[in-house]
């Protein structure tokens, strides 16, 4: 399994290559045993108690010794208690792991920085406290760390940009730090660098960025406006973060509304004006002096929003023509099982270019995971993160264990009538839908008389509200995907939503879905299905679906 925290996606931290042992006895002893440690990780998806022994193994090669091997020897027994943890959830591996990343830190090696930003990020995963998980990233991103670990470190805080303290307790937070280890790196964060927007600045707004980037030119790489009637949305692209400003100009003397945003120290050498149509009537971009302004002419006064995203660097500008949902009509959404379908020796359906439906949902899940962290601010967690099988019945038995909100199984749908073609979401309930129990039992590897009867059976018994949530999030799956794949592609055919009886449903204690992306078994749709861009379109509508639920819509 593979869990993304609202940080981000987790990176096992690899040792320094300039790491050595001055001492050949010891190399040699911990050198074997860090070798049969990474034999064991393959093992330990089956056998948590290979994982353990070789983490112990570790641990003790080096336990009371403080030379350059100890740190790279104890982060490796830290990830595997994390592993084993991941893969098996018993409570004292997340534990150990914890404190065999805290061990880390505490030694003076290249790592060090690593560990401690690992000890942290599980930390407040395990405890469920992203508060406290800024605080601990923020100190480390203080504390001079290494370029690699530096740039993790950023990452994460621009990640967990909503759950950011104010500037007081930041301020706490890092001299109790530096009354325990001493000075810090650069202090507090540059006044107005890393603030968040205050409703006293008017129509100014100052994004979370990478402190010392901030200072650095950036390129627009391009800009991509989608619009629409009500809602309206404007992509810039950058090469690296920058600071920004927002304006709104009103409507005077014959001339529309616009909307503006100053990308500071930005160069751009692209088409100057798209022609978008609805609430934006079209996007200018222009050259100044101090970087680049991009420019929205608007149809009528909208509400806006700009943020910024990281990794890939990107500028987002949503405007709407009515206000945003109000906070208390929010759904409490933190926790998302992602299900990519099939692996291992269940290739799943095959597109008619060999195309395998394992390697496309693992893909997408991939693609959307991270994307879930930064961008909705949601843990994530993954069935299969590798080409592994995983058994129908123990995907759902991972989400309840994880206590998810949500679950996704990502699935291509195939038929014997290779013209099929479009999307369709299914909700776990009994059906008269012909077509609907035929991709039951396929997916389920059984019959449609086995499909139709688990349906039945988990009717009478299913709750009333949450086939109620599985279906309106369903509803907005289907709208997303229409809508992402609809920009660029043309014939994408909505299927709506429907029922049957899908094994990995089963037993799910949260809103649960099924999403059948495209038809693998059509040509033009494998074609598609192969290519990165489309398969991006439909991560991003499934992003784009869980915040839309989690918004109240």
């Amino acid at each position: 399994m593979l869990v993304l925290g609202a940080a981000g996606c987790r990176r096992d931290a690899e040792p320094s290559p300039d790491v050595a042992s001055t001492d050949a006895a010891d190399t040699a002893s911990a050198g074997d045993t860090v070798d049969a440690a990474e034999e064991a990780e393959e093992a330990g998806a089956r056998n948590r108690y290979t994982l353990v022994a070789h983490a112990d193994a570790l641990a003790l090669a080096v336990q009371g010794k403080q030379d350059i091997l100890a740190g790279p020897t104890l982060l490796q027994a830290a990830n595997l208690r994390e592993k084993a943890w991941r893969r098996h959830g018993k409570r004292v591996d997340a534990l150990e792991a914890l404190e065999l990343f805290t061990s880390t830190a505490a030694l003076s090696w290249p790592g060090a920085c690593h560990g401690a930003l690992r000890a942290a990020l599980l930390r407040a995963e395990f405890e469920g406290s992203p508060e406290r998980a800024y605080g601990e990233v923020y100190v480390v991103a203080r504390s001079e760390p290494t370029h690699g670990c530096r740039e993790r470190a950023e990452a994460a805080l621009a990640a967990l940009a909503s759950h950011r303290p104010k500037e007081d307790e930041l301020r706490r937070i890092l001299a109790a730090a530096q009354a325990e280890t001493g000075p810090a790196g650069d202090g507090a964060a540059a006044d107005g660098a890393g603030r968040a927007p205050s409703e006293h600045d008017s129509h100014v707004v100052v994004p979370e960025v990478l402190e010392q980037a901030l200072n650095t030119p950036t390129t627009i790489t391009r800009v991509e406006p989608y619009g629409a009637e009500e809602t309206a949305r404007v992509v810039v692209h950058l090469s690296h973060p920058t600071r920004f400003r927002v304006g709104v100009l009103e409507a005077r003397g014959g001339q529309e509304p616009r909307l503006f945003v100053d990308v500071s120290q930005a160069s751009y050498e692209g088409p100057q004006q798209f022609e978008v149509g609805g609430l934006v009537r079209r996007t200018r971009i222009g050259q100044r002096e101090d970087g680049t302004r991009v420019v929205l002419d608007l149809a009528r006064p909208v509400y806006h929003r700009v943020f910024y995203l990281p990794q890939p660097f990107r500028l987002v500008i949503d405007v709407s023509r009515d206000p945003p949902e109000r906070l208390a009509a929010r759904r409490a959404i933190q926790r998302i099982v992602l299900d990519p379908g099939h692996g291992g020796s269940d290739p799943g359906a095959l597109g008619p270019n060999g195309l395998r439906e394992k390697d496309v949902t693992l893909d997408v899940a991939h693609r959307a995971a991270p994307l879930l962290a930064r961008e909705v601010g949601v843990s994530t967690l993954l069935t299969r993160d590798t080409d592994v099988f995983v058994p129908l019945d123990e995907r759902a038995a991972r989400a309840n264990a994880f206590n998810a909100d949500l679950f996704v199984s990502i699935h291509c749908n195939a038929s014997e009538d290779a013209d099929q073609r479009g999307v369709m979401t299914f909700v776990l309930d009994a059906s008269k839908d012909r077509l609907a129990a035929r991709i039951a039992a396929r997916e389920n590897a059984s019959t449609e008389a086995a499909a139709a009867e688990l349906a039945n059976a988990l009717s009478r018994v299913n709750d009333a509200e949450r086939l109620q949530a599985s279906e309106h999030f369903a509803m907005l799956l289907q709208r997303a995907a229409g809508a992402s794949l609809g920009l660029k592609y043309d014939q994408v055919r909505d299927h709506g939503v429907r029922r049957a009886g899908f094994y990995v449903l089963a037993g799910a204690r949260m809103p649960s879905v099924l999403f059948e992306s495209s038809f693998i078994s059509n040509h033009e749709e494998a074609r598609r299905l192969n290519q990165g861009d489309y398969r991006q379109r439909l991560a991003d509508s499934i992003v784009n679906a869980v915040r839309a639920y989690q918004e109240g819509r």
